[in-house]
């Protein structure tokens, strides 16, 4: 016969009625901040339901034990009952929120779904339009590796008039190994992209404008230095390079060096572009070559991403881990857009053809007259051709705010208000 021995099991709970306590608690500490007389019942009733080891349901229960009276047995119903109330409100907000949160998926479908009908029924540019919106506004990201650095080349660099000369910078760039394409810029003569196999291209911080002697100093005699400096301003890369090439031995320039040397200040002061000196073309090939090694040192071992505006400062990006940059598409269509100049950037082009006018002297008088209509109605409005000749005679420029001169104002009234 085999004896079985059965034990018995008895569970207790810590805290039976730990919701009750808690308000007692509470209860109890009012009263003795407030010095009350029925703090003595509260810590009776406390007492005696921490020692309860059953589960209590209501206040009305609870008047089995010591220190609950009446009152305190309905002030603990009337709690439960706002517990209620709140789990009841809860669950309603609840029920509230995924409703809503139903409706807005719904919403969602409805319009995606629209969409879907819409681009069906545009017409092939308008859809390619709109790929192309979508295609600008997705985030690029290059992690280290999957990229590569190349250098572009403006078609002018490699084409034009002296299609024997320009073509050399192809055959330069071949033999010193440069990986390099031809594409048409709208603002500059060589920058540098990465682009990985998903065909997307960023551009790194740095441009190169390219001149020889002589064509910097045709272009400041008819005005495309100007302008084409403020282009390179408004072009958002951060670093601005202009590569002078000499000419043979700078003579025959149409202009004197010293003027050409001091257009070079004024670039690298004022502007705060580098100006770089080589002898040859040849050479300006090689400092491309050079350049372009140290920036796939650079930037090789950073994430690229693409950003939509101007983030870049002007200041080397090497030390950061992330480097955001422009993609070539859009620099090159809002360059593009960028070439079609203002009423007062037209107005500033036309002083500078002007003898005597620099870019100061332009900066400064079309700062109070914007556009010849200012002008000439200012030169309307004087009492006396005296006054006229004398209106732009006292207007400061430059650093060292020189008076812009009797000589200069009485020309450009004469200029401005006689018939041809």
């Amino acid at each position: 016969m085999v004896m079985s021995c059965v034990q018995r099991l008895e569970i207790k709970l810590k805290r039976p009625n730990a919701i009750f306590e808690t308000w007692l608690e509470h209860w109890l500490q009012e009263a003795e901040r407030r010095n009350s007389k029925c703090r003595y019942k509260l810590q009776e009733a406390l007492n005696a339901l921490k020692m309860y080891p059953l589960p209590l349901a209501s206040g009305r229960e609870c008047g089995i034990l010591r220190g609950f009276g009446p009152a305190l047995c309905k002030l603990i119903d009337n709690e439960m009952h706002k517990e209620q109330h709140k789990a009841q409100a809860v669950a309603a907000n609840n029920n509230r929120y995924q409703n809503e949160i139903r409706n807005v998926v719904e919403s969602v479908k409805k319009n995606k779904c629209k969409q879907k009908d819409k681009q069906t029924k545009l017409t092939k540019k308008e859809r390619k339009e709109l790929e192309e919106k979508q295609r600008h506004s997705k985030e690029v990201i290059m992690q280290p590796g999957t990229f590569r650095i190349k250098l572009i080349v403006d078609t002018q660099e490699t084409s034009g008039k002296h299609k024997r000369l320009l073509d050399q910078t192809r055959g330069y760039l071949e033999c010193l190994n440069v990986d390099y394409e031809v594409r048409r810029l709208t603002v500059g003569d060589f920058l540098w992209i990465a682009c990985d196999q998903e065909g997307n291209e960023l551009v790194l911080p740095y441009i190169v404008e390219r001149k020889r002697m002589d064509d910097l100093s045709s272009s400041i005699r008819d005005g495309r230095f100007h302008e084409q400096k403020h282009r390179l301003n408004q072009c958002d890369i951060p670093n601005v390079i202009y590569l002078i090439e000499d000419y043979g031995e700078n003579e025959h320039l149409g202009l004197p060096i010293e003027n050409l040397q001091q257009a070079l200040i004024n670039t690298l002061i004022q502007n705060r572009f580098s100006v770089v000196h080589t002898e040859n073309h040849s050479r300006s090939i090689a400092y491309l070559q050079g350049f372009t090694q140290i920036l796939i040192r650079i930037y090789k071992e950073k994430v690229l991403k693409s950003c939509t505006n101007v983030g870049m400062a002007r200041v080397s990006q090497s030390s950061k881990v992330e480097v955001s940059l422009l993609k070539f598409k859009s620099l090159n269509e809002d360059s593009a857009r960028n070439a079609q100049l203002t009423v007062k950037e037209l107005f500033i082009l036309q002083l500078l053809q002007l003898h005597s006018l620099s870019l100061e002297k332009s900066l400064a008088i079309t700062k109070i007259y914007p556009t010849p209509r200012f002008l000439t109605d200012a030169y309307k409005e004087c009492k006396s051709l005296q006054d006229a000749h004398q209106l732009l005679a006292n207007i400061r420029f430059g650093q060292l705010q020189r008076p812009v001169g009797s000589k200069i104002s009485q020309s450009l009234h004469d200029f401005y208000t006689n018939e041809f």
